[in-house]
């Protein structure tokens, strides 16, 4: 079966350091000595919930591991661990395209019953609802969500201001206004966008599907809609933004967007808010006063702004030998409310009301986008992640104009269509 996952979690991004932050750790202490094993890849938005339990619920009959890793790494142990006969990882990291495969395959332990009698003792009701959907699958919880990101339009508030600009809402306006900044000579490549066709592409590509009012797959049929007239009004629309951007622009990941930005490479990027901290950190970005944050345009005007919403959060193992109400105690502190505090401004918690007085410059319009723009998270199907795995490449020939538009769709939507079928979710 082809079970390789794709890399869209919020955070994806550089091992950092164990974090310093002390928070309780509410769990009944096992009696017996017990090892925990936590698969979670380092960043900066992920490690202060991975950290929190590591840093805080050791105890003499309680060992906790947690390996470093990146992200690809993490992807290709989750799959080996929870598909064999016993657990080499007990709680895992979860995100969007993947948690519904493991969900699916029956990797991973449905968490209805220990949320309703534990409610109280975490103050789960107070983790956001439209978070906590985003890890059910067929009416079932499958993990407690740790934090959240959507896009965001992140502008230069003191160019803008100078050339008298507002923050585009449509691709002709933000096609207008890079090409005023370009002609000002202020800033040679005036926007930079993650595009690699290993990651990057495929979320872009769909985020523009979507705005046009179209989904990647048709409505409940395990069946690519890549190739419509939809899909290739999306490529080219992508493809009007080129001029923009870096002759490189199409090898170019969060990090590198993040650079052109901090360097004033950039006069306007697209980030997911947990890669934004960077730039508004003074030692970071010498611009750190200078970004503004907007909701992504949409392409068409009255259609939907370029912007999943995507969680991370912890899932419980189905075939770890530990006790699954101790794993999920453990989940559960992960998601505290002391967690989350300790987590800002790396990520914004799923806790919702902690940002209502914060300081964070992004979280206003985290959560304007969030509530009045309603971005809705990727389908969840378990053969999300087999799709994305296969479609960068052919999709990245279609915007770089290697191939002919509607020529490299085709051998994207054939190549999803064998995914799928590899998968064995083909009807």
């Amino acid at each position: 079966m082809a079970l390789s996952l794709a890399a869209t979690a919020c955070g994806a991004g550089a091992k950092v350091g164990e974090s310093k932050a002390s928070v309780p750790c509410d769990i009944d202490r096992p009696k017996q000595q017990v090892t925990v094993n936590i698969l979670a890849y380092n960043s900066s938005a992920t490690d202060p919930f991975t950290n929190a339990v590591t840093g805080n619920c050791r105890a003499d009959t309680l060992k906790i591991n947690h390996p470093a890793t990146d992200l690809t790494g993490q992807k290709q142990r989750a799959v080996q661990s929870m598909s064999g006969k016993s657990a080499s990882y007990d709680l895992v990291e979860q995100f969007g395209t993947v948690f519904p495969l493991y969900a699916d395959r029956g990797w991973t332990v449905p968490l209805d019953d220990l949320i309703a009698a534990n409610s109280d003792r975490y103050d789960l009701r107070d983790i956001d609802p439209k978070l906590m959907a985003t890890h059910q699958y067929k009416g079932k919880q499958y993990g407690l969500p740790t934090y959240w990101s959507v896009n965001h339009l992140v502008y230069r508030k003191d160019i803008f201001d100078k050339l008298g600009l507002k923050p585009p809402t449509t691709f002709a306006e933000l096609r207008a206004t890079g090409k005023k900044i370009e002609e000002s000579g202020l800033v040679k490549y005036p926007l930079a966008v993650p595009m690699a066709p290993e990651n990057d592409i495929q979320g872009l590509f769909g985020q523009a599907i979507r705005s046009l009012g179209g989904e990647y797959f048709e409505k409940d049929k395990p069946v690519p809609t890549l190739n419509t007239p939809a899909g290739v009004k999306a490529v080219n629309e992508i493809r009007s933004l080129m001029p923009l951007m870096s002759p490189q622009a199409l090898s170019f990941s969060s990090p590198e967007v993040t650079t052109q930005l901090q360097t004033g490479q950039a006069a306007m990027g697209m980030l997911v808010t947990g890669r934004l901290e960077p730039l508004t950190d003074t030692s970071k970005s010498p611009h750190a006063a200078d970004f503004g944050f907007a909701t992504p345009p949409s392409i068409e005007k009255g259609g939907k702004p370029l912007s999943f919403l995507s969680t991370d959060g912890f899932a419980v193992t189905k075939n770890s030998k530990a006790d699954p109400e101790l794993l999920f105690q453990l989940a559960a502190v992960a998601t505290s409310r002391q967690t989350a505090e300790s987590a800002l401004p790396q990520a914004l918690p799923s806790r919702l009301d902690l940002l209502k007085n914060t300081d964070i410059p992004y979280a206003a319009n985290a959560l304007e986008t969030l509530r009045k723009v309603d971005p809705q998270p990727l389908t969840p199907v378990p053969y999300m992640a087999d799709v994305y795995s296969v479609i960068g490449a052919p999709v990245g020939d279609a915007i770089s104009g290697k191939k002919p538009v509607k020529a490299a769709l085709d051998e994207a939507q054939s190549a999803a269509v064998e995914a799928i079928d590899a998968a064995g979710y083909a009807k």
